[in-house]
């Protein structure tokens, strides 16, 4: 399953249920029970938007957290991968959503864990909220 921005951003700022619901999840992810990869740019965007609303310091916690979890390992953005951003461009996604899917294309993943509903109308993408 690949992990969007969204997850890690809410389980850092956000109280409540959404916020609970990421925190559990990364949980089982670090205790292993749960497979997860994510990208570079996804770690781009958390630490580019918790700076920007809560400052450097909670960006380095933040940063510093991601770094801790366990079983989460980090794809890269390679050729293969930038092969598949500009169809997923032409599909509608947001240029950073098009790399999140071609990532996911590339290494054969199916699955993103997001708040994202621009997702839900992309083929071969099952998009699943964090329960």
């Amino acid at each position: 399953m690949f992990i969007d921005a969204n997850v890690f951003i809410r389980a850092t700022l956000s109280g409540g249920k959404e916020g609970q619901s990421c925190t559990a999840l990364l949980r089982r992810i670090n205790s292993g029970e749960q497979n997860a990869v994510t990208s570079p740019l996804v770690l781009s965007e958390v630490l580019h938007i918790i700076k920007g609303l809560r400052g450097l310091e909670a960006a380095e916690r933040a940063w510093n957290s991601i770094q801790r979890v366990n079983h989460l390992s980090i794809l890269p953005i390679d050729q293969k991968v930038m092969t598949y951003v500009i169809s997923y461009v032409k599909s509608g996604l947001e240029p950073q959503d098009a790399f999140h899917a071609a990532t996911m294309k590339a290494n054969g993943i199916d699955t993103i864990c997001s708040y994202d509903k621009g997702f839900d109308r992309i083929s071969g993408i099952k998009r699943k909220e964090p329960k």
